[in-house]
Protein backbone atom coordinates (compact mmCIF):
# COMPACT_ATOMS: atom_id res chain seq x y z
CA UNK A 1 0.00 0.00 0.00
CA UNK A 2 1.37 3.41 -0.93
CA UNK A 3 2.09 5.98 1.76
CA UNK A 4 -0.55 8.32 0.30
CA UNK A 5 -3.27 5.68 0.30
CA UNK A 6 -2.26 4.60 3.81
CA UNK A 7 -2.52 8.20 4.99
CA UNK A 8 -5.88 8.55 3.27
CA UNK A 9 -7.12 5.38 4.92
CA UNK A 10 -6.09 6.66 8.35
CA UNK A 11 -7.94 9.92 7.69
CA UNK A 12 -10.99 7.93 6.59
CA UNK A 13 -10.91 5.88 9.81
CA UNK A 14 -10.61 9.04 11.89
CA UNK A 15 -13.67 10.41 10.09
CA UNK A 16 -15.65 7.28 10.89
CA UNK A 17 -14.45 7.52 14.46
CA UNK A 18 -15.77 11.08 14.69
CA UNK A 19 -19.14 9.81 13.53
CA UNK A 20 -19.12 7.09 16.17
CA UNK A 21 -19.02 4.28 13.58
CA UNK A 22 -15.95 2.56 14.93
CA UNK A 23 -15.20 0.98 18.28
CA UNK A 24 -11.83 0.88 19.96
CA UNK A 25 -9.27 3.67 20.26
CA UNK A 26 -10.35 5.57 17.15
CA UNK A 27 -13.88 6.05 18.45
CA UNK A 28 -12.54 6.75 21.92
CA UNK A 29 -10.57 9.76 20.75
CA UNK A 30 -12.22 13.11 21.48
CA UNK A 31 -14.31 14.06 18.43
CA UNK A 32 -15.23 17.49 17.19
CA UNK A 33 -18.84 16.60 17.84
CA UNK A 34 -20.32 13.59 19.65
CA UNK A 35 -23.87 12.48 20.27
CA UNK A 36 -24.82 9.73 22.70
CA UNK A 37 -27.10 7.04 21.27
CA UNK A 38 -29.07 6.56 24.46
CA UNK A 39 -29.13 10.29 25.13
CA UNK A 40 -30.71 11.11 21.80
CA UNK A 41 -33.39 8.49 22.25
CA UNK A 42 -34.22 9.89 25.66
CA UNK A 43 -34.29 13.46 24.39
CA UNK A 44 -36.77 12.55 21.69
CA UNK A 45 -39.14 11.26 24.35
CA UNK A 46 -38.69 14.19 26.72
CA UNK A 47 -41.80 15.65 28.31
CA UNK A 48 -42.49 19.39 28.33
CA UNK A 49 -40.87 21.46 31.03
CA UNK A 50 -42.95 23.45 33.47
CA UNK A 51 -40.21 26.07 33.82
CA UNK A 52 -41.46 29.57 33.17
CA UNK A 53 -39.37 31.23 30.46
CA UNK A 54 -39.47 34.83 31.63
CA UNK A 55 -36.77 35.89 29.15
CA UNK A 56 -36.20 34.95 25.50
CA UNK A 57 -32.77 33.47 26.12
CA UNK A 58 -30.45 32.50 28.96
CA UNK A 59 -27.16 30.62 29.05
CA UNK A 60 -25.02 29.34 31.89
CA UNK A 61 -21.28 28.92 31.25
CA UNK A 62 -19.08 26.82 33.56
CA UNK A 63 -15.40 27.78 33.54
CA UNK A 64 -13.61 24.87 35.19
CA UNK A 65 -10.03 25.38 36.42
CA UNK A 66 -8.46 21.93 36.55
CA UNK A 67 -5.95 21.24 39.30
CA UNK A 68 -7.37 23.24 42.20
CA UNK A 69 -7.06 27.03 42.09
CA UNK A 70 -5.33 28.86 44.93
CA UNK A 71 -7.96 31.59 45.17
CA UNK A 72 -6.54 32.67 48.55
CA UNK A 73 -4.16 34.68 46.36
CA UNK A 74 -6.92 35.99 44.12
CA UNK A 75 -9.17 37.58 46.73
CA UNK A 76 -7.20 38.82 49.73
CA UNK A 77 -8.15 40.66 52.96
CA UNK A 78 -6.69 44.17 52.98
CA UNK A 79 -7.59 45.54 56.42
CA UNK A 80 -4.35 45.63 58.40
CA UNK A 81 -5.05 43.01 61.08
CA UNK A 82 -6.57 40.52 58.63
CA UNK A 83 -3.82 41.02 56.05
CA UNK A 84 -1.21 40.47 58.76
CA UNK A 85 -2.88 37.17 59.71
CA UNK A 86 -3.04 36.22 56.03
CA UNK A 87 0.68 36.98 55.66
CA UNK A 88 1.61 34.86 58.68
CA UNK A 89 -0.42 31.94 57.33
CA UNK A 90 0.81 32.16 53.75
CA UNK A 91 4.47 32.84 54.42
CA UNK A 92 6.41 33.13 51.17
CA UNK A 93 3.17 32.87 49.14
CA UNK A 94 1.66 36.06 50.63
CA UNK A 95 0.98 39.00 48.33
CA UNK A 96 2.01 42.43 49.69
CA UNK A 97 -0.96 44.72 50.29
CA UNK A 98 0.56 47.41 48.08
CA UNK A 99 0.29 45.14 45.02
CA UNK A 100 -3.45 44.44 45.40
CA UNK A 101 -6.35 46.13 43.59
CA UNK A 102 -8.80 47.27 46.25
CA UNK A 103 -12.47 46.45 45.61
CA UNK A 104 -15.60 47.49 47.46
CA UNK A 105 -17.80 45.08 49.41
CA UNK A 106 -21.13 46.05 50.92
CA UNK A 107 -22.21 42.67 52.26
CA UNK A 108 -19.19 41.84 54.42
CA UNK A 109 -18.67 43.11 57.96
CA UNK A 110 -18.28 46.86 58.41
CA UNK A 111 -14.68 47.96 58.18
CA UNK A 112 -13.55 44.99 56.09
CA UNK A 113 -11.39 45.75 53.04
CA UNK A 114 -10.43 43.43 50.21
CA UNK A 115 -8.14 43.38 47.22
CA UNK A 116 -7.69 41.36 44.04
CA UNK A 117 -4.40 40.10 42.67
CA UNK A 118 -3.18 42.63 40.13
CA UNK A 119 -3.27 40.11 37.26
CA UNK A 120 -7.06 40.02 37.69
CA UNK A 121 -7.35 43.68 36.67
CA UNK A 122 -9.88 42.90 33.88
CA UNK A 123 -12.15 41.19 36.42
CA UNK A 124 -11.68 44.16 38.75
CA UNK A 125 -12.98 46.43 35.98
CA UNK A 126 -16.11 44.30 35.45
CA UNK A 127 -16.54 44.11 39.23
CA UNK A 128 -16.51 47.90 39.40
CA UNK A 129 -19.17 48.03 36.68
CA UNK A 130 -21.40 45.70 38.70
CA UNK A 131 -20.99 42.86 36.19
CA UNK A 132 -18.81 40.57 38.31
CA UNK A 133 -19.08 39.30 41.88
CA UNK A 134 -17.09 36.93 44.07
CA UNK A 135 -18.57 34.15 46.18
CA UNK A 136 -16.42 33.50 49.24
CA UNK A 137 -15.07 30.15 50.39
CA UNK A 138 -17.15 27.67 48.39
CA UNK A 139 -16.73 23.90 48.62
CA UNK A 140 -18.64 20.62 48.80
CA UNK A 141 -20.59 19.85 51.97
CA UNK A 142 -23.22 17.18 52.56
CA UNK A 143 -24.82 19.21 55.37
CA UNK A 144 -24.00 22.23 57.56
CA UNK A 145 -20.64 21.24 59.05
CA UNK A 146 -18.52 22.46 61.97
CA UNK A 147 -14.87 21.95 62.84
CA UNK A 148 -16.00 19.44 65.49
CA UNK A 149 -17.82 17.47 62.79
CA UNK A 150 -14.66 17.39 60.69
CA UNK A 151 -12.54 16.25 63.63
CA UNK A 152 -15.06 13.49 64.38
CA UNK A 153 -15.42 12.54 60.71
CA UNK A 154 -19.18 13.15 60.74
CA UNK A 155 -21.06 13.65 57.48
CA UNK A 156 -18.10 14.66 55.34
CA UNK A 157 -18.01 14.59 51.53
CA UNK A 158 -16.33 11.50 50.12
CA UNK A 159 -12.68 11.53 49.07
CA UNK A 160 -11.77 15.11 49.87
CA UNK A 161 -8.48 16.39 48.39
CA UNK A 162 -8.50 13.86 45.50
CA UNK A 163 -8.34 15.51 42.06
CA UNK A 164 -10.52 13.06 40.13
CA UNK A 165 -13.08 12.66 42.88
CA UNK A 166 -13.40 16.34 43.63
CA UNK A 167 -13.63 17.26 39.95
CA UNK A 168 -16.50 14.78 39.72
CA UNK A 169 -18.04 16.11 42.94
CA UNK A 170 -17.91 19.71 41.75
CA UNK A 171 -19.57 18.71 38.49
CA UNK A 172 -22.13 16.20 39.79
CA UNK A 173 -22.17 16.39 43.62
CA UNK A 174 -20.86 12.79 43.67
CA UNK A 175 -17.31 11.37 43.59
CA UNK A 176 -15.72 9.58 40.65
CA UNK A 177 -17.12 6.11 40.03
CA UNK A 178 -20.57 7.11 41.26
CA UNK A 179 -21.02 10.29 39.25
CA UNK A 180 -22.94 9.81 36.02
CA UNK A 181 -25.16 12.88 35.75
CA UNK A 182 -24.05 16.46 36.35
CA UNK A 183 -26.07 19.22 37.93
CA UNK A 184 -25.65 21.31 34.77
CA UNK A 185 -27.22 18.45 32.86
CA UNK A 186 -30.05 18.21 35.39
CA UNK A 187 -30.79 21.91 34.92
CA UNK A 188 -30.74 21.39 31.17
CA UNK A 189 -33.11 18.40 31.43
CA UNK A 190 -35.77 20.74 32.82
CA UNK A 191 -35.16 23.44 30.21
CA UNK A 192 -34.49 21.47 27.01
CA UNK A 193 -38.10 21.44 25.80
CA UNK A 194 -37.83 25.20 25.26
CA UNK A 195 -35.42 24.51 22.40
CA UNK A 196 -36.32 23.51 18.86
CA UNK A 197 -33.20 21.33 18.72
CA UNK A 198 -32.63 19.72 22.12
CA UNK A 199 -29.31 18.26 20.94
CA UNK A 200 -27.75 21.71 21.37
CA UNK A 201 -29.02 22.33 24.91
CA UNK A 202 -25.66 21.45 26.50
CA UNK A 203 -22.41 22.11 24.64
CA UNK A 204 -18.82 21.48 25.69
CA UNK A 205 -15.91 23.29 24.08
CA UNK A 206 -13.42 21.35 26.21
CA UNK A 207 -14.16 17.65 25.71
CA UNK A 208 -16.30 15.25 27.70
CA UNK A 209 -17.75 16.70 30.91
CA UNK A 210 -19.88 15.01 33.56
CA UNK A 211 -21.27 18.44 34.43
CA UNK A 212 -23.28 18.52 31.19
CA UNK A 213 -24.63 14.95 31.32
CA UNK A 214 -28.35 14.77 32.05
CA UNK A 215 -30.95 12.04 32.16
CA UNK A 216 -32.21 13.24 28.80
CA UNK A 217 -29.62 15.66 27.44
CA UNK A 218 -26.10 14.70 26.45
CA UNK A 219 -23.33 17.21 25.73
CA UNK A 220 -22.67 18.17 22.15
CA UNK A 221 -18.91 18.58 21.77
CA UNK A 222 -17.45 21.24 19.54
CA UNK A 223 -13.89 22.22 18.72
CA UNK A 224 -12.83 25.70 19.95
CA UNK A 225 -12.13 26.68 16.35
CA UNK A 226 -15.41 25.34 14.95
CA UNK A 227 -16.86 22.21 13.46
CA UNK A 228 -14.55 19.85 11.64
CA UNK A 229 -15.83 19.13 8.15
CA UNK A 230 -16.32 15.50 7.16
CA UNK A 231 -14.66 16.20 3.86
CA UNK A 232 -15.68 12.94 2.23
CA UNK A 233 -19.32 14.03 2.56
CA UNK A 234 -18.89 17.52 1.14
CA UNK A 235 -20.33 18.33 -2.26
CA UNK A 236 -17.99 17.26 -5.06
CA UNK A 237 -15.68 15.38 -2.71
CA UNK A 238 -13.61 12.43 -3.87
CA UNK A 239 -12.95 9.55 -1.47
CA UNK A 240 -9.98 7.25 -2.12
CA UNK A 241 -9.77 8.64 -5.65
CA UNK A 242 -13.40 7.88 -6.45
CA UNK A 243 -16.35 10.24 -6.71
CA UNK A 244 -18.68 7.27 -6.40
CA UNK A 245 -17.19 6.28 -3.05
CA UNK A 246 -18.43 9.54 -1.55
CA UNK A 247 -22.01 8.72 -2.54
CA UNK A 248 -21.65 5.16 -1.24
CA UNK A 249 -20.34 6.43 2.12
CA UNK A 250 -23.23 8.85 2.56
CA UNK A 251 -25.72 6.15 1.58
CA UNK A 252 -24.10 3.79 4.10
CA UNK A 253 -24.24 6.35 6.88
CA UNK A 254 -27.88 7.18 6.20
CA UNK A 255 -29.15 3.64 5.57
CA UNK A 256 -31.26 1.95 8.23
CA UNK A 257 -29.44 -1.39 8.09
CA UNK A 258 -31.07 -4.74 8.78
CA UNK A 259 -31.49 -4.66 12.58
CA UNK A 260 -33.13 -2.34 15.08
CA UNK A 261 -29.73 -1.39 16.49
CA UNK A 262 -28.39 -0.52 13.04
CA UNK A 263 -31.51 1.52 12.32
CA UNK A 264 -31.15 3.45 15.57
CA UNK A 265 -27.45 4.00 14.94
CA UNK A 266 -28.24 5.30 11.46
CA UNK A 267 -30.89 7.63 12.87
CA UNK A 268 -28.41 9.02 15.37
CA UNK A 269 -25.76 9.44 12.67
CA UNK A 270 -28.20 11.26 10.40
CA UNK A 271 -29.19 13.54 13.25
CA UNK A 272 -25.53 14.22 14.04
CA UNK A 273 -24.79 15.12 10.43
CA UNK A 274 -27.93 17.22 10.07
CA UNK A 275 -27.30 19.06 13.36
CA UNK A 276 -23.70 19.75 12.36
CA UNK A 277 -24.91 21.15 9.04
CA UNK A 278 -27.47 23.39 10.78
CA UNK A 279 -24.90 24.58 13.28
CA UNK A 280 -22.32 25.25 10.58
CA UNK A 281 -24.83 27.34 8.66
CA UNK A 282 -25.85 29.31 11.75
CA UNK A 283 -22.24 29.98 12.75
CA UNK A 284 -21.51 31.28 9.26
CA UNK A 285 -23.88 34.15 10.02
CA UNK A 286 -22.18 35.20 13.26
CA UNK A 287 -19.27 37.63 13.78
CA UNK A 288 -15.78 36.12 13.92
CA UNK A 289 -14.98 37.96 17.21
CA UNK A 290 -11.22 38.31 16.60
CA UNK A 291 -8.88 37.93 19.57
CA UNK A 292 -5.86 40.19 20.02
CA UNK A 293 -2.76 40.31 22.19
CA UNK A 294 -2.66 41.99 25.61
CA UNK A 295 0.17 43.27 27.78
CA UNK A 296 0.28 41.70 31.24
CA UNK A 297 1.28 43.39 34.48
CA UNK A 298 4.81 41.96 34.24
CA UNK A 299 5.24 43.49 30.78
CA UNK A 300 4.93 40.21 28.88
CA UNK A 301 2.47 39.72 26.03
CA UNK A 302 -0.40 37.22 25.94
CA UNK A 303 -1.74 36.34 22.50
CA UNK A 304 -5.37 35.46 23.14
CA UNK A 305 -5.74 34.09 19.61
CA UNK A 306 -3.40 31.28 20.66
CA UNK A 307 -4.84 30.81 24.15
CA UNK A 308 -7.04 27.68 24.44
CA UNK A 309 -9.42 29.17 27.03
CA UNK A 310 -9.92 32.41 25.10
CA UNK A 311 -10.64 30.40 21.95
CA UNK A 312 -13.13 28.18 23.78
CA UNK A 313 -14.97 31.21 25.12
CA UNK A 314 -14.96 32.88 21.71
CA UNK A 315 -16.68 29.81 20.27
CA UNK A 316 -19.25 29.88 23.08
CA UNK A 317 -19.97 33.55 22.32
CA UNK A 318 -20.48 32.71 18.65
CA UNK A 319 -22.79 29.82 19.56
CA UNK A 320 -24.81 32.19 21.73
CA UNK A 321 -25.01 34.62 18.81
CA UNK A 322 -26.28 31.76 16.63
CA UNK A 323 -28.93 30.64 19.13
CA UNK A 324 -31.91 32.58 17.67
CA UNK A 325 -31.32 31.12 14.20
CA UNK A 326 -31.32 27.64 15.74
CA UNK A 327 -34.44 28.15 17.85
CA UNK A 328 -32.55 27.88 21.15
CA UNK A 329 -33.79 29.59 24.32
CA UNK A 330 -31.90 27.87 27.15
CA UNK A 331 -28.35 26.48 27.03
CA UNK A 332 -25.58 25.30 29.35
CA UNK A 333 -21.93 25.40 28.24
CA UNK A 334 -18.59 24.27 29.62
CA UNK A 335 -15.04 25.48 29.02
CA UNK A 336 -11.89 24.64 30.95
CA UNK A 337 -8.27 25.52 31.60
CA UNK A 338 -5.59 23.37 33.25
CA UNK A 339 -2.40 23.92 35.20
CA UNK A 340 -3.75 24.94 38.62
CA UNK A 341 -2.14 22.14 40.66
CA UNK A 342 0.54 24.51 41.94
CA UNK A 343 2.54 22.36 44.36
CA UNK A 344 5.72 23.90 42.95
CA UNK A 345 6.83 27.23 41.47
CA UNK A 346 3.50 28.83 42.37
CA UNK A 347 4.89 32.36 42.52
CA UNK A 348 5.92 32.11 38.86
CA UNK A 349 3.04 30.00 37.51
CA UNK A 350 -0.08 31.18 39.29
CA UNK A 351 -0.11 34.85 38.20
CA UNK A 352 0.03 33.84 34.53
CA UNK A 353 -2.89 31.44 35.02
CA UNK A 354 -4.89 34.21 36.66
CA UNK A 355 -4.07 36.59 33.82
CA UNK A 356 -5.14 34.02 31.24
CA UNK A 357 -8.48 33.53 32.99
CA UNK A 358 -9.09 37.25 33.52
CA UNK A 359 -8.25 38.31 29.97
CA UNK A 360 -10.13 35.41 28.37
CA UNK A 361 -13.24 36.25 30.42
CA UNK A 362 -12.79 39.94 29.60
CA UNK A 363 -12.70 39.18 25.86
CA UNK A 364 -15.77 36.96 26.26
CA UNK A 365 -17.79 39.59 28.12
CA UNK A 366 -16.77 42.30 25.67
CA UNK A 367 -17.81 40.04 22.81
CA UNK A 368 -21.20 39.38 24.40
CA UNK A 369 -21.67 43.09 25.02
CA UNK A 370 -20.95 43.82 21.37
CA UNK A 371 -23.51 41.20 20.39
CA UNK A 372 -26.10 42.67 22.78
CA UNK A 373 -26.20 39.41 24.76
CA UNK A 374 -24.34 40.26 27.97
CA UNK A 375 -27.46 40.28 30.16
CA UNK A 376 -28.47 36.86 28.81
CA UNK A 377 -25.37 34.97 29.96
CA UNK A 378 -23.88 34.09 33.33
CA UNK A 379 -20.36 32.67 33.57
CA UNK A 380 -19.20 31.08 36.81
CA UNK A 381 -15.91 29.59 37.96
CA UNK A 382 -15.33 26.13 39.42
CA UNK A 383 -12.28 24.07 40.37
CA UNK A 384 -11.29 20.78 42.04
CA UNK A 385 -10.83 22.43 45.44
CA UNK A 386 -9.15 25.35 47.16
CA UNK A 387 -5.63 25.02 48.48
CA UNK A 388 -3.81 25.16 51.78
CA UNK A 389 -3.01 28.53 53.28
CA UNK A 390 0.37 27.16 54.31
CA UNK A 391 3.27 27.00 51.89
CA UNK A 392 5.19 23.81 51.20
CA UNK A 393 8.24 25.90 50.32
CA UNK A 394 7.42 26.27 46.64
CA UNK A 395 3.64 26.20 46.37
CA UNK A 396 0.46 25.12 48.13
CA UNK A 397 -1.20 21.74 48.55
CA UNK A 398 -4.72 20.37 48.13
CA UNK A 399 -7.30 22.18 50.23
CA UNK A 400 -11.08 22.45 50.52
CA UNK A 401 -12.91 25.78 50.37
CA UNK A 402 -11.95 28.42 47.81
CA UNK A 403 -13.29 31.68 46.39
CA UNK A 404 -15.09 31.80 43.04
CA UNK A 405 -16.51 34.44 40.73
CA UNK A 406 -19.57 34.97 38.56
CA UNK A 407 -19.74 37.45 35.69
CA UNK A 408 -22.31 38.83 33.25
CA UNK A 409 -25.98 38.14 33.45
CA UNK A 410 -27.38 41.40 34.78
CA UNK A 411 -26.33 40.24 38.25
CA UNK A 412 -26.00 42.33 41.38
CA UNK A 413 -22.25 42.50 41.01
CA UNK A 414 -19.59 44.61 42.62
CA UNK A 415 -19.78 42.65 45.85
CA UNK A 416 -18.44 39.64 47.75
CA UNK A 417 -21.25 37.19 48.45
CA UNK A 418 -21.35 34.60 51.21
CA UNK A 419 -19.36 34.74 54.44
CA UNK A 420 -15.69 35.56 53.99
CA UNK A 421 -13.62 33.44 56.41
CA UNK A 422 -10.79 34.55 58.63
CA UNK A 423 -7.73 33.80 56.53
CA UNK A 424 -5.51 32.55 59.33
CA UNK A 425 -4.30 29.36 60.95
CA UNK A 426 -5.92 27.81 64.01
CA UNK A 427 -9.40 29.28 63.48
CA UNK A 428 -12.79 27.57 63.52
CA UNK A 429 -12.62 27.14 59.76
CA UNK A 430 -9.05 25.76 59.63
CA UNK A 431 -9.32 21.97 59.42
CA UNK A 432 -5.52 21.59 59.20
CA UNK A 433 -2.63 23.27 57.37
CA UNK A 434 -4.94 26.14 56.46
CA UNK A 435 -7.44 23.96 54.62
CA UNK A 436 -10.58 26.04 55.02
CA UNK A 437 -13.95 24.55 55.89
CA UNK A 438 -16.34 26.01 53.30
CA UNK A 439 -18.72 28.71 54.50
CA UNK A 440 -20.87 28.40 51.35
CA UNK A 441 -21.64 24.87 50.19
CA UNK A 442 -21.23 23.88 46.56
CA UNK A 443 -24.90 22.84 46.67
CA UNK A 444 -25.94 26.38 47.64
CA UNK A 445 -23.65 27.87 44.98
CA UNK A 446 -25.27 25.62 42.36
CA UNK A 447 -28.73 26.59 43.63
CA UNK A 448 -27.93 30.27 43.09
CA UNK A 449 -26.99 29.52 39.49
CA UNK A 450 -30.05 27.34 38.92
CA UNK A 451 -32.28 30.07 40.31
CA UNK A 452 -30.71 32.56 37.89
CA UNK A 453 -31.63 30.15 35.08
CA UNK A 454 -35.25 30.34 36.21
CA UNK A 455 -35.75 27.17 38.25
CA UNK A 456 -38.36 27.22 40.99
CA UNK A 457 -37.60 26.19 44.61
CA UNK A 458 -39.15 22.76 44.03
CA UNK A 459 -37.16 22.28 40.82
CA UNK A 460 -33.95 23.22 42.62
CA UNK A 461 -34.64 20.46 45.16
CA UNK A 462 -34.98 18.00 42.27
CA UNK A 463 -31.80 19.14 40.55
CA UNK A 464 -29.72 19.36 43.75
CA UNK A 465 -30.30 16.44 46.13
CA UNK A 466 -29.44 17.49 49.68
CA UNK A 467 -30.27 21.16 49.19
CA UNK A 468 -33.04 20.81 51.77
CA UNK A 469 -30.40 20.28 54.48
CA UNK A 470 -29.12 23.84 54.13
CA UNK A 471 -30.74 26.95 55.56
CA UNK A 472 -30.47 28.92 52.31
CA UNK A 473 -30.65 28.30 48.57
CA UNK A 474 -27.40 30.17 48.09
CA UNK A 475 -26.38 33.80 47.64
CA UNK A 476 -28.76 36.04 45.73
CA UNK A 477 -27.08 36.79 42.42
CA UNK A 478 -29.93 38.95 41.16
CA UNK A 479 -30.94 38.95 37.53
CA UNK A 480 -33.70 36.38 38.07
Amino acid sequence: MSSSSSSSRRAFLRTLGQLGLLGGPVAAARPAFTLGLAGLGAMAAQSSSAVQLDRPYRALVCLFMNGGNDAHNWLVPLDSAEHAAYTRARGDLALPAITLLEIASRRQEAGRRFGLARELQPLSTWYGRGRCAFVANVGPLTQPTTLADVQAGRGLPAKLYSHNDQQATWQSLQPEGIARIGWGGRIADLLASANQNTVLTTISASGQAIFLNGSGVQPYQIDPDGLVDVRALQSGAWLHGSAGAQARLEALLRSNGSTDLQAEHARVTRRALDTAAQLRGALAGTPELPLGAVTLTDGSRLDLAKDPLARQLRMVARLIAAAPALGLRRQVFMVSIGGFDTHAQQAARHPLLGARVAHAVDAFLNGLQGLGRLDDVLLFSASDFGRTLTSNGSGSDHGWGGHHFVAGGGIRGGDILGRFPTVALGTGTDVGSGRLLPTTSLTEYAASLGRWMGLSPSELLTVLPGLERFATTGPDLGGS
